[in-house]
């Protein structure tokens, strides 16, 4: 017993005098052993890393045994040092200990952005009067943003795990409290939540601007405060804010403690862009959106065309069958081309294709006005046999990589027949592969506002408005900003257009997955982000039937296999195994369930870090079950043709003029007629009658008994004594 209490003193002896101050701790050399004290500076809200502090300096702490480790802790931490990407942290944790909780939060130590430097690495630091460049939209999950002070400019980085994600970002003057980091050769700023941003005003907004009504003539916006204040804005042609030139006085109310103001722009044109600012003034305190680009509604038909050249499954048709067009994807767009009569620009990754080039060159021999970008790094073989007049603009190699992906044409964007105007998009690249053998889709959509707002993008990496392009005006990368306009109304379907990597574009595909109610159902040629994989598996996990296939498994990251691979079941994470190559970028959501704001997302698109922050890419978002129906009769043939597995056909099951959805179900049913509905009979799979119901309405919607799952059948009787029996599972 002697022996044991000496050898347990002399233990305890040679780590409390092991212990070192943080300062003396970063100053050993990679791999040493350390054993440091200080106050945790952040919780889970930056993921599993945790920030520490002593009177000394500050050091990263990696290690997910300190999940439950909370801001205020005091903790003593024994571990390795580590350098991960030039961030010094403790990694892996040998041991460590809570002392206390609750304690308050070292001082900020107050600097100017020209001081980030190593000196203040894992430390709270303070920095005061910045604002955010080209301040627009919302945060986005694993984005970094940019923060000036008029002279100097620093990075503010936004992780998935932050409470930010999805607020509206800071507009005008603030003072930042946040932990300096560092990834690779840049500081990054991380702020903890909304307080680390500090006001000093009397009014906030708490909302981006945003475009609640439209017509052909007129724009209704919305924007909300913290307090009361004036309702105004003012507008222009330009985003220049010596463009700003109209005013006008809007209306307020009051609702859940936040002050909502509308104001209402009139006399408009058709199709015409307009660029906003609002602003609200209480006590002598303005409070200013960003400026936000919106526009008019056209006099265009709305027309889509979807089409595909890879089979579709038309038994799921509901009730148009989709247009599997084989090896004439390359014909199509060229008989749109011979249908321009006064401007095409064409803007694409590749191009290999005479059929296409020779109708370009015909267009332009009978007057059409050809603009035409491509990407610098790659071989686009039929650029060379464009006629020479024909303008060229290339994105030229950029120091931060990333590459000139789009794919989209704008046909007659300005004529004076709203008709004419169409825009082509989806995955396709113009090559011999991509045409006629690898997996891909195009879309055609006839509207005139969509095309003037792909004009707008078309022309900022052109650099002008003008028949030539100016290339050193010419923007390309993160050198755009965000300028379009975002939700287009398109006869009766809403649109949402986005272009990278100014628009945030990953954070709109995860806005639009969690609005999944009943399925979701994606095939992308590939994920790279956690972050999307992580919004996929919480869809699976609030009960959403969700599918994926993906072109192989190699082509995304092994945490996104892992984080799909470890929560999906079997067969509803898949990997292509089909003739060619997956090449779509595309996801459908509740594709056939008309009551939840059926979506499908395409465009050029991947899922990616570098489709997101440095490449051009288009994005379009649908919200329209009879556009989603198509793209979904396709998506069930790939799925199934690699042994995927569909509970059952999620058509909407018709008899007449009944009409019985979600199928299968998570419990909720929706049943419409075009009479009067007088009984619902449930019955169990044995025949037993659970439930009955008498709507004595055209609609009815009920819950399947939540403690129940398996097959039900369903009687629907109607008034005039026509009755029929429906089978539905519930999962």
């Amino acid at each position: 017993m002697k022996i044991s209490t000496f050898i347990l003193f002399l233990f305890i002896s040679v780590e409390l005098f092991a212990q070192t101050s943080i300062y003396d701790a970063r100053q050993e050399p990679i791999r040493a052993r350390v054993t440091v004290s200080g106050i945790v500076t952040n919780g889970p809200e930056l993921g599993a890393i945790r920030y520490i502090q002593d009177n000394t300096g500050g050091i990263g702490i990696y290690d997910t045994d300190l999940a439950n480790v909370q801001r205020g802790d005091s903790i003593t931490v024994t571990g390795e040092l580590d350098d991960y990407n030039n961030l010094l942290e403790i990694n892996p944790v040998a041991d460590f200990s809570v002392l206390a909780s609750g304690l308050p939060m070292p001082e900020p130590q107050l600097i100017s952005i020209s001081d980030i430097s190593e000196d203040y690495e894992a430390e709270l630091i303070r920095i005061n009067n910045v604002e955010f460049e080209n301040a627009s939209g919302q945060f986005g999950s694993n984005a970094n943003y940019n923060f000036t002070d008029g002279t100097s400019t620093g990075v503010l980085r936004i992780n998935s795990s932050s409470p930010l994600v999805g607020e509206a970002i800071p507009t005008g003057t603030f003072d930042l409290v946040a932990i300096c980091s560092q990834y690779s050769t840049t500081y990054q700023l991380l702020p903890r939540d909304a307080d680390d941003f500090i006001f000093n005003t009397s009014i906030q907004l708490t909302s981006a601007l945003e475009a609640i009504e439209t017509t052909t003539s007129s724009i209704t916006v919305e924007w909300n405060t913290d307090t009361d204040g004036t309702s105004e804005i003012r507008y222009g042609a330009s985003m220049e804010e010596s463009a700003l030139t109209n005013h006008i006085n809007g209306e307020s109310t009051v609702s859940n403690e936040e002050y909502i103001h509308q104001a209402q722009i009139t006399g408009l044109q058709n199709s015409e862009i307009v660029y906003v600012q609002a602003f609200s003034v209480s006590e002598g305190d303005t409070a200013f959106s960003a400026i936000s680009a919106f526009v008019s509604n056209s006099n265009s038909s709305g027309d889509i065309k979807v089409y595909f050249n890879t089979e579709i499954d038309d038994s799921y048709a509901n009730p148009t069958v989709a247009s599997y067009i084989d090896d004439f994807m390359a014909d199509t767009l060229a008989a749109y081309i011979n249908r321009a009569n006064e401007s095409i620009d064409f803007c694409i990754y590749n191009i290999d294709n005479s059929k296409i080039s020779d109708a370009l060159n015909a267009a332009y021999d009978r007057g059409v006005a050809i603009r035409f970008i491509t990407c610098e790094s790659t071989t686009h073989a039929s650029v060379s046999d464009l006629n020479a007049n024909i303008p060229v603009l290339e994105r030229p190699e950029l120091t931060e990589g990333g590459i000139m992906h789009n794919k989209f044409v704008i046909f007659d964007a300005n004529s004076t027949n709203a008709n004419a105007a169409w825009v082509w998009s989806g995955s396709t690249n113009l090559t011999p592969n991509q045409l006629t053998y690898d997996s891909n889709n195009m879309i055609f959509i006839q509207d005139q506002s969509l095309a003037k707002v792909y004009e707008v993008e078309f022309e900022e990496m052109w650099g002008s408005d003008g028949d030539q392009p100016d290339a050193g005006n010419a923007k390309f990368g993160d050198a755009k900003i965000n300028n379009t306009p975002h939700q287009i109304q398109v006869g009766d379907k809403l649109i949402a257009c986005y272009f990278s990597p100014s628009d945030n574009t990953n954070q709109q595909l995860i806005n639009a997955i969690n609005t999944a109610d009943h399925t979701l159902d994606i095939e992308t040629m590939l994920i790279t982000r956690s972050d999307l994989a992580n919004t996929i598996t919480d869809a699976y996990d609030r009960g959403v039937d969700v599918n994926v296939i993906t072109e192989s498994e190699s082509d995304n990251t092994e945490t996104v296999n892992n984080i799909l691979g470890n929560t999906l079941p079997a067969k509803k994470y898949i990997f292509d195994d089909a003739a060619g190559q997956l090449h779509h970028k595309m996801a459908l959501i509740d594709a056939n369930n008309p009551d939840s704001d059926p979506q499908i997302i395409t465009g050029s698109h991947n899922w990616s870090s570098s489709a997101n922050d440095r490449n051009d890419e288009n994005t379009l978002i649908i919200y329209d079950a009879d556009i989603a129906n198509l793209y979904y009769q396709q998506f069930v043939y790939r799925f199934k043709q690699n042994d995927g597995t569909l509970v059952l056909s999620a058509q909407l099951i018709e008899s007449g003029s009944v009409k019985v959805f979600p199928n299968p179900t998570q419990g909720r049913l929706m049943i419409n007629a075009d009479k009067t509905i007088s009984r619902i009979s449930v019955y169990n799979s044995t025949g037993a009658k659970i439930d009955e119901l008498h709507p004595n309405e055209n609609t009815a919607e009920f819950n399947l008994p939540h403690h129940l799952t398996g097959l039900f059948l369903l009687k629907v009787e109607l008034s005039n004594g026509d009755y029929n029996t429906y089978k539905i599972l519930k999962k």
